[in-house]
C-alpha cells in the first residue's frame, strides 16, 4: 500500500499565483531539472559548477553595492524594473536607486567578509530566484498595480539561512518567504548535485584509505578537498554530506566530534556576562553593527530588541519581561557556545564569525555570532528604537524634566544637580553612596554642601554609572561640568560604547568591562581627601 503524499512531497504551481510550490522531498528533483536545463554536464561528471557562464546565458548581470550595515543582506535579484535601497557607509544612510529587471546586486563587504564560496552560492541562490519565480511577481505586479502598491525584491538575508515559513499560512507575505525558503535550500544542491557530489565524496575517501597514499582520513581533509574542488563554503559541504547520507562513512574519523560540532554539538541563546558581551562586541564589527544600529539594548545576558513589550526597566537596572522571556529567539541576538577542539582549518569554519574562546580546567569553550543564526527581526521605524532608548532608564518622567531644568539654569551647580538625583536614589548616607559608585564617603559631604563642581571625569562617570543613568543624561551632566567627552579616545570612548550598549549596569559589571580592556577601574583608587 503506498503512503499518502504530504505537503513535503509536493512539486507544482499554484495556478492563481504562479507561485512554485516545492515540498522538502522534491528539492532535489527540482535541482536536478535545473541543472539538465543550464549545465547537464554537471549532472554527469564531477565539477565546479560554471555559475558566471550560467548568468551569462540567463542574461542576468551583476552589480556591487551595499545592501545592509549589518552585512545581514548578501544580494537580490530584480525580476522586474524596480528600486532596491542601497546603503552608504560613508554616510550611514539608505537611498533608494532604480536598477532594471535581470540585475543582480551582490553585497561587497559580504562577499570580502564570507569568501568566494558563500558568493557564488548567493548568486545561483538569485538564478533561481529569476528561473522559479519571475512569473509570480510579473503576476503580482498587475495586482499591486490596481492597488497603487510599490512591489520590492526578495533580499538574500542571512538570518534566513535556516528559518522555515509557517505551514499553511495563505498570505502573500508567506508566499513569498516560501519562495525565499525554497531558493536558500535549493542553490547548494544545485552547485553539489546529488550524485556527483556523493561520486566525488567517496573518490577521496577510497583514496584517503588507500595504503599507498600518505594521507590521514579526517573530516577536517575531506571538506577542505571536497570546499575546493566545487567552490562552496566549507559548511555547506558539511551539510551536503550528511544530505547525501555519508555521514556513517566518516563518523568514525578521528576528528568527526571536533568538526561537526557547531553542527551537533552547539547550544543556541547562551546568556552572556556584561565582559563577555563587551569582548564580543570588540571583536566583530559585524556584530557591532547588529548592536549599535540602536534596536538592541543589553538586559539579563542578551542583547534584546529594545521595546517595551521585551524590556523592563528596575531600579536595580534592566530587565527582560515574561514575555521576553518566553520567546527569547524572536526578540535577542542568538549567541551560539559549543565545545572546541582544535583542527587544520578551523578558522576557515568560523571565517566572519565574532569567535569568544572560554576556557575553564580542560573544558574549552567557543561563544560564536553569526548572522545566518539570528532572526529575521521584524523592526520597527529606527526613531522608535531611539526614543524608547533615550527614556528607558528614565523610571521618573517628572525627575527627568526638573533635572533637565536644573542642568539648563547657570545659577544651578553641577553638584546641586548631583544632589538632587542622589536624594531621589536615597543616597543620603555616605556608605549608601560607597556602595554604589566605589569612591570614598568623603565626597559625598562634598557634593552635598555644593564643594566639588570640579570632580574630575573619573569621579564623574562613578557617579553617573551608580546612578543607572541613561548615556543622553550623562552626556547632559558632563556638559554641565568642565569635563568634555572624548568620543575617540579612551577612557571615554570605552566609557560611552558601555552605556550606550549596557545602560543601567552596575558599577561592578562597568568595571569588569574595564579591567579587561585595561582601563583603570572607576572607584578603584580614589583615596581619602579630607580637604
Amino acid at each position: 500500500m503506498m503512503n499518502k503524499p504530504t505537503s513535503s512531497d509536493i512539486f507544482d504551481i499554484n495556478k492563481k499565483t504562479g507561485a512554485l510550490i516545492l515540498g522538502k522531498n522534491r528539492l532535489e528533483d527540482y535541482a536536478t531539472k535545473y541543472l539538465a536545463r543550464h549545465c547537464k554536464e554537471a549532472l554527469e561528471t564531477p565539477m565546479p559548477l560554471p555559475v558566471d557562464e550560467i548568468l551569462q546565458k540567463a542574461k542576468l548581470t551583476v552589480q556591487e553595492v551595499s545592501l545592509s550595515r549589518n552585512l545581514d543582506v548578501f544580494g537580490c535579484c530584480l525580476l522586474l524594473d524596480g528600486e532596491v535601497e542601497v546603503y552608504d557607509r560613508e554616510q550611514g544612510t539608505f537611498e533608494a536607486v532604480s536598477f532594471t529587471a535581470g540585475t543582480i546586486l551582490i553585497d561587497s563587504d559580504s562577499e570580502a567578509m564570507y569568501g568566494e564560496g558563500a558568493k557564488r552560492n548567493t548568486l545561483i541562490h538569485e538564478a533561481l530566484h529569476w528561473e522559479k519565480d519571475k512569473t509570480f511577481f510579473e503576476i503580482l505586479a498587475v495586482k499591486n498595480a490596481a492597488a497603487s502598491e510599490k512591489l520590492y525584491p526578495i533580499m538574500c538575508r542571512q538570518s534566513e539561512t535556516f528559518y522555515e515559513p509557517p505551514e499553511g499560512k495563505k498570505t502573500r507575505e508567506n508566499e513569498v518567504k516560501w519562495l525565499e525558503w525554497q531558493a536558500h535550500r535549493l542553490a547548494p544542491r544545485v552547485l553539489m548535485p546529488f550524485e556527483m557530489f556523493k561520486k566525488k565524496a567517496l573518490e577521496l575517501i577510497e583514496s584517503y584509505q588507500n595504503p599507498q597514499n600518505d594521507i590521514l582520513p579526517s573530516c577536517d581533509t575531506l571538506i577542505e578537498d571536497l570546499s575546493t574542488f566545487f567552490i562552496v563554503s566549507r559548511i555547506s559541504v558539511k551539510y551536503r554530506l550528511i544530505e547525501v547520507g555519508l555521514l556513517d562513512r566518516i563518523s568514525n574519523f578521528n576528528d568527526f566530534d571536533a568538526v561537526f560540532s557547531e553542527i551537533n554539538n552547539s547550544k543556541e541563546l547562551v546568556a552572556l556576562t556584561p565582559v563577555e558581551a563587551y569582548q564580543l562586541m570588540n571583536l566583530d564589527s559585524s556584530l557591532r553593527e547588529w548592536v549599535s544600529g540602536g534596536q538592541f539594548v543589553f538586559a539579563d545576558g542578551y542583547f534584546v530588541l529594545a521595546e517595551e513589550k521585551y524590556i523592563t526597566a528596575k531600579e536595580d537596572g534592566l530587565h527582560l519581561t515574561a514575555r521576553a522571556k518566553k520567546n527569547l529567539a524572536q526578540c535577542v541576538i542568538n549567541i551560539h557556545e559549543q565545545k572546541y577542539t582544535t583542527y587544520q582549518n578551523i578558522q576557515k569554519d568560523f571565517l566572519g564569525f565574532a569567535v569568544l574562546h572560554k576556557v575553564e580546567g580542560i573544558d574549552q569553550r567557543m561563544l560564536t555570532f553569526h548572522p545566518k543564526y539570528q532572526a529575521n527581526f521584524q523592526y520597527e521605524a529606527d526613531d522608535v528604537y531611539s526614543t524608547f532608548r533615550d527614556h528607558i532608564l528614565a523610571y521618573d518622567t517628572n525627575e527627568e524634566i526638573e533635572l533637565v531644568k536644573r542642568l539648563s539654569d547657570p545659577t544651578t551647580t553641577l553638584c546641586q544637580c548631583l544632589w538632587f538625583l542622589m536624594e531621589r536614589r536615597k543616597w543620603t548616607y555616605p556608605e549608601t553612596f560607597y556602595d554604589n559608585t566605589g569612591l570614598h564617603k568623603n565626597y559625598h559631604g562634598k557634593i552635598k554642601n555644593d564643594k566639588y563642581n570640579n570632580m574630575g571625569t573619573d569621579v564623574l562617570m562613578a557617579i553617573c554609572v551608580g546612578l543607572k543613568l541613561s548615556l543622553r543624561i550623562v552626556e547632559m551632566i558632563f556638559a554641565k561640568s568642565n569635563n568634555k567627552l572624548n568620543y575617540y579616545k579612551d577612557p571615554d570612548k570605552t566609557y560611552i560604547r558601555i552605556l550606550e550598549f549596557m545602560p543601567g549596569i552596575s558599577l561592578q559589571d562597568f568595571n569588569g568591562i574595564l579591567q579587561q580592556t585595561g582601563i583603570k577601574e572607576l572607584g578603584s583608587t580614589i583615596k581619602d581627601d579630607s580637604n
